[in-house]
């Protein structure tokens, strides 16, 4: 008679079982997942978070740095609601005038005490004891282009200058320390624009009594992703000198927002 062997049965899986599994998988792939993508939103964050400080640190001291070469009392702002400027004159030499006409009195010489004298000081912008913004940008004539010519004044003395003016002029004072400073051909402005959130840079544009915004000149981007712009100017007083107060804030979004508050002292007196 013929034999029939055993059939051997081989354990597999259950449908149960299969399932466990593959939820078992899914979570931990879940949880594996979410720390790689924490790790990836963090590693962002602090990237956009040190291009925001690299540019913000960049236009700030840019600007302090600027600020405190500005002629006295050539710092003006202005507060519009998309559009904030602050403008200033950077000086480019100064010293004393031992000679200069000062109301009443009306002459077209002036004498100058400067160690450094070049020919392309010629044409800047002159003044003396400004007391005021409109002293600079405007015609109160304590500011006029040194228009004329340079001369040997004779006493064979290298470091005194006498220039011959184009025309007669009468200052309206005299400078307590009687110092003059020549300034740049261009004032400086820097603004902000509320509706792209950038700070721009002008220059190369001419003086004006009323403040321009912007200005007509040449435009340089300093910065981008501003969020808020405020300049503040407190003038000088017997006890100490003129302020900047500026607060810049900057950033993407809120998990990169940063704030710079500065307070500029400008050390040159009239």
């Amino acid at each position: 008679m013929p034999r029939f062997l055993p059939i051997n049965n081989q354990a597999g899986f259950t449908l149960i079982e299969l399932t466990i599994v593959i939820v078992l998988l899914s979570v931990l792939a879940l949880g594996v997942s979410s720390y790689i993508g924490l790790g990836a939103t963090m590693y962002s964050d602090a990237t956009e978070r040190e291009q925001v400080l690299s540019q913000s640190r960049f236009v700030a001291e840019r600007l302090q740095r600027e600020l405190r070469n500005a002629a006295p009392n050539s710092i003006r702002s202005s507060d519009a609601a998309l559009l904030r400027c602050i403008e200033f004159a950077p000086i480019v030499a100064s010293g004393v005038y031992l000679q200069a006409p000062v109301a009443p009195a009306s002459s077209n010489e002036l004498r100058l005490a400067m160690l450094d004298w070049r020919n392309s000081y010629l044409n800047l912008p002159f003044t003396i004891y400004p007391r005021e913004p409109a002293d600079i940008y405007g015609a109160t004539g304590s500011t006029i282009p040194l228009n004329g010519v340079e001369q040997d004044d004779g006493d064979g003395n290298s470091a005194t200058r006498m220039v011959q003016l184009a025309s007669s002029h009468s200052f309206p004072l005299d400078s307590p320390e009687k110092r003059f400073y020549l300034l740049a051909a261009s004032p400086i402005s820097y603004c902000f624009n509320g509706v792209d959130g950038s700070i721009r840079r002008y220059s190369n544009y001419g003086y004006s009594a009323g403040q321009l915004l912007p200005p007509a000149g040449d435009a340089v981007l300093m910065a981008k992703n501003v969020r808020q712009v405020r300049f503040a100017v407190t003038n000088t007083v017997l006890t100490r000198n003129s302020v900047v107060n500026l607060l810049l804030q900057f950033g993407q979004s809120p998990a990169s927002d940063m704030f710079f508050n500065y307070e500029v002292h400008i050390p040159n007196v009239p």
